[in-house]
């Protein structure tokens, strides 16, 4: 027999809109964006454009601030699997990079390229035997 979820899923815009007029007349919280956001199982981005939809007024740098952490929460996390990779000691490459050695302070990886690498890790340069 099939065990039943305990996770409800999230309902789509339409019907969040509709709920949300009822739910914005009962709510008493401080900040209606994270209270939409947690009541409604959406990321505060997604609250923050159906709020307005509602006609609720949400201040273009609160919008900002949050784009602003979520960009360094993701950076963050980009980050964390990075170096738990390096750690596992799985290669480290890519598209571009045979190695990648490391990774500058703005997040751009450098190391060895493939075509440095050449076929078979031989320079490319090198005289034919």
């Amino acid at each position: 027999m099939k065990k039943k979820s305990t996770h409800k899923q999230t309902p789509k815009r339409p019907q969040r809109l509709l709920l949300a007029k009822q739910w914005l007349a009962v709510y008493g919280g401080k900040n209606k964006v994270r209270g939409y956001a947690k009541h409604f199982r959406v990321d505060l981005l997604c609250a923050i454009k159906e709020l307005r939809l509602l006609d609720v007024e949400v201040s273009i740098a609160y919008e900002n601030g949050i784009k602003t952490t979520v960009a360094a929460m993701e950076k963050k996390q980009l980050k964390s699997e990075r170096q738990k990779n390096e750690q596992d000691g799985e290669p480290v490459h890519d598209d571009v990079f045979a190695y990648i050695a490391g990774y500058t302070s703005g997040g751009a990886p450098y190391g060895l390229t493939w075509e440095e690498m050449g076929q078979d890790g031989i320079s490319s340069d090198a005289p034919p035997s």
